[in-house]
């Protein structure tokens, strides 16, 4: 069991890696890194979250947020807007060029999910959502 799993989450890795990296040139966005489209998701995610928000959800520092943030903002994909009740914060959205970014990715996944199913039976893809389900549950519960 050890081994399989090691190599389905390497394949599974190298495999959102490249759909991103295809989500990223597909949309026209090639210069997008992974990290930066993992903000844009986090934000997506997230509605109109602050720095912490985002640096809680990514599991990182509010420093590398920041600086990612700015460089996004600077490129055009998403809008900083002062909090009208507490001028400290800042909460981030984004632009319509980010929303085009997650059409794109959330679309390419669709058609992942319709691959994946293509290969199972039926009884195999009910099969597949159950221990899907039960995984990320776990994984929820570990962070």
């Amino acid at each position: 069991m050890e081994e399989l799993l090691i190599e389905f989450v390497n394949t599974f890795d190298l495999s959102l890696k490249r759909l991103h990296k295809d989500v990223g040139v597909g949309a026209g966005f090639s210069k997008l890194t992974i990290h930066q489209l993992q903000y844009i998701d986090a934000i997506y995610m997230l509605g109109e979250p602050t720095i912490t928000e985002i640096a809680d959800k990514l599991m990182i520092t509010k420093a590398s947020v920041t600086t990612g943030i700015n460089k996004l903002n600077q490129l055009g994909y998403l809008i900083k807007t002062q909090s009208n009740t507490d001028r400290r914060v800042i909460h981030v959205s984004l632009t319509q060029t980010g929303r085009q970014i997650i059409n794109a990715k959330y679309q390419a996944l669709k058609e992942y999910g319709e691959m994946v199913s293509a290969a199972l039976s039926d009884d195999e893809v009910k099969q597949f959502k159950t221990t899907l389900t039960k995984i990320v549950n776990l994984f929820q519960k570990v962070r």
